[in-house]
């Protein structure tokens, strides 16, 4: 059981405890130093290189002036400190220099596998997600949570019905519409993540996951990021991308793979899979129970009993250092959108109520499974 304090604490732990508040208060650094090393382009300009670099080498690869080279140097030590750069002393017989020379150059900086993760145009490349989850549209309305906790949202205005929606007067749906830069800024970030989810999906379920199955929709697919994939990974099936309109009007399909404006509220396509990605957790249990009662219509017209695969997040289900993750992403489901994180009674909840019969959870990553639910 953990101690309840009264106020009375040792010196050790009073110091402890000023450490934590300090530590806690400054992460927001942490967070902005990485953006900003992305918006300049410190990993693309390693990655490029492919061989250390020193700083005055780094600041003239990023076209940083002369007169901002210390201040560069000291965004670099956070991301020596943080683990998205590494630094070494240059060794004088592989740089062809003397010791002298190795001294005044200084330290040598190279990737780290967390940086390679961020290198833009890669197929790993986490950078469109960070970007995302940093942009101010997301970041600011934070600064207004306790204004919306004490609001109440049954008897006030519709802005009140979430912090961001209270920051900026319309919804993240509503910006994403009329804002085009916000509008690639999420695209892109759904679509980077495809890859990683193909792959995750291959290595922890293999070829049965798709087994018997001829047609798949990805449902809220943006830009087709993970639908790309999977066509490749399974040439003799058909895919489709399911979208708003103004997401999908200016991308063509490949030979088994299409593009469809619609409005998952309204209607599936019949198909032997439905796929939600990243879905489900924008919306309440209503608006959630919608969606998954059209998506059992469509994967059981015509006499078909195909699956609904979700990749989620399952708060309680997996290692225990994935839920600081999860609970990170229910704060940003909390101050952006109607929806949240779900443990697995509540995703049970919701497929009872959709009309489904059983699920299979399988965990991807840290802080993600694939749900597998069939009617």
């Amino acid at each position: 059981m953990e101690r309840s304090y009264d106020g009375e604490m040792s010196e050790s732990e009073i110091f402890r405890a000023r450490a934590h508040v300090w530590s806690q208060t400054f992460n927001f650094i942490s967070s902005m130093s990485l953006k900003c090393a992305i918006e300049l382009g410190i990993p693309d300009a390693l990655h490029c290189r492919g061989h250390p670099m020193t700083l005055p080498e780094l600041a003239a690869a990023l076209s940083v002036p002369a007169s901002k080279a210390a201040f560069l140097g000291r965004l670099v030590a956070v991301l020596v400190h943080t683990g998205f750069l590494s630094r070494q002393k240059p060794v004088p017989e592989i740089n062809q220099i003397s010791e002298d020379e190795a001294e005044e150059l200084g330290f040598e900086y190279s990737l780290t596998p967390a940086s390679c993760a961020i290198v833009k145009g890669q197929s790993l490349d986490l950078s469109p997600i960070v970007l995302l989850t940093l942009d101010p549209i997301f970041v600011d309305p934070f600064h207004c949570m306790s204004e919306w906790l004490k609001s109440d949202s049954e008897i006030g205005l519709s802005s009140s019905r979430t912090p961001l929606h209270m920051k900026h007067g319309k919804s993240m749906w509503e910006i994403k519409v009329q804002d085009e830069k916000f509008n690639r800024c999420m695209n892109a970030a759904m679509a980077s993540d495809g890859p990683v989810i193909a792959r995750l999906m291959m290595d922890k379920c293999g070829r049965r996951l798709f087994e018997g199955l001829r047609t798949g929709v990805d449902v809220g697919g943006g830009t087709g990021g993970l639908a790309r994939e999977l066509a490749e990974a399974f040439p003799e099936m058909e895919w489709t991308v399911l979208d708003l309109p103004c997401v999908v009007a200016d991308f063509e399909g490949t030979r088994n793979l299409k593009y469809v404006g619609g409005d998952m509220f309204e209607a599936i396509p019949p198909v032997d899979a439905v796929l939600l990605k990243w879905v489900l957790h924008d919306w309440s249990d209503e608006e959630s129970v919608k969606i998954l009662k059209l998506c059992k219509t469509a994967i059981t017209k015509n006499r078909k009993r195909g699956k609904v695969m979700i990749v989620e997040a399952v708060i309680g289900d997996g290692p225990e250092e994935g839920e600081t993750m999860k609970l990170f992403y229910d704060m940003i489901m909390m101050v952006g959108t109607t929806g949240k994180e779900r443990n697995g009674k509540e995703w049970a909840k919701l497929f009872e109520e959709a009309g489904f019969s059983d699920c299979k959870i399988t965990p991807l990553d840290g802080f993600r499974s694939l749900i597998e639910v069939y009617p």
